[in-house]
């Protein structure tokens, strides 16, 4: 039993370069490994406009879907489906690496949930999970709770500038406030005060007691 994720590029078709596009998410995504390799199958592109991965528990695939939401550049998002269930091979003659499974199934789902909140009531939503009906009872417990976390996450990200999200994600993954600030071109005293606001440092405390929940160290 994994988590499967889906990462679904929003108005891909809309760019007006598609392969800058392409690179600047497989350049986010590779950042967020480098600051917490967490993955058990590191994120690929698949066909069309979508990336997936695999995490071997839901704590780690919160917080590495929190990551990249803030790691991913001005103008880009993406929806993310989390599905909780198995994944196997499929065995093929014209293709390596093909997956199936519960898992998948449940996290195309998701991302479809999340698609539909967006186009109603919660713009700012981005991510929800599913647990496939073959998981147990205890599992599917889980659901509720997950989502609930995912709706304020997503919003409380959506209400961030995008240099709030770059300088909360820089510092997160151990950047030095003076480097984030040259970058930037704004001062230390103003990265300092970003990352300090309640709500980011709310986002902050979340991602790592989740860390810490799913046996990991601290980040």
């Amino acid at each position: 039993m994994v988590v499967a994720v889906i990462a679904d590029i929003v108005a891909s078709r809309e760019a007006p370069d598609r392969d800058v596009l392409q690179r600047e998410i497989e350049s986010a995504a590779l950042a967020i490994e480098e600051a917490r390799p967490r993955a058990v199958q590191r994120w690929w592109p698949t066909v069309a406009d979508e990336f997936q991965a695999v995490y071997g528990t839901v704590e780690d695939a919160l917080v590495a879907t929190l990551y990249l939401q803030l790691a991913l550049p001005e103008g880009v998002a993406c929806r993310f489906g989390l599905g909780l269930g198995d994944i196997k091979p499929v065995e093929s003659m014209l293709a390596d690496a093909i997956q199936d499974g519960p898992g998948w199934w449940a996290a195309r789902e998701a991302v479809e949930r999340a698609e539909a909140l967006e186009r109603g009531r919660l713009p700012g939503t981005r991510s929800r999970f599913v647990v496939h009906e073959t998981q147990s009872a205890e599992a599917r417990a889980q659901e509720a709770v997950v989502n609930a976390y995912l709706v304020l996450r997503d919003q409380v990200v959506a209400d961030m500038s995008p240099r709030a999200r770059r300088v909360a994600f820089e510092s997160w993954r151990g950047q030095q406030q003076k480097d984030i600030a040259a970058r930037e071109g704004i001062t230390q005293a103003a990265v300092s005060q970003s990352i300090n606001k309640p709500l980011v440092r709310a986002l902050r405390l979340g991602a790592t007691e989740l860390g810490e929940a799913g046996g990991r160290p601290k980040g």
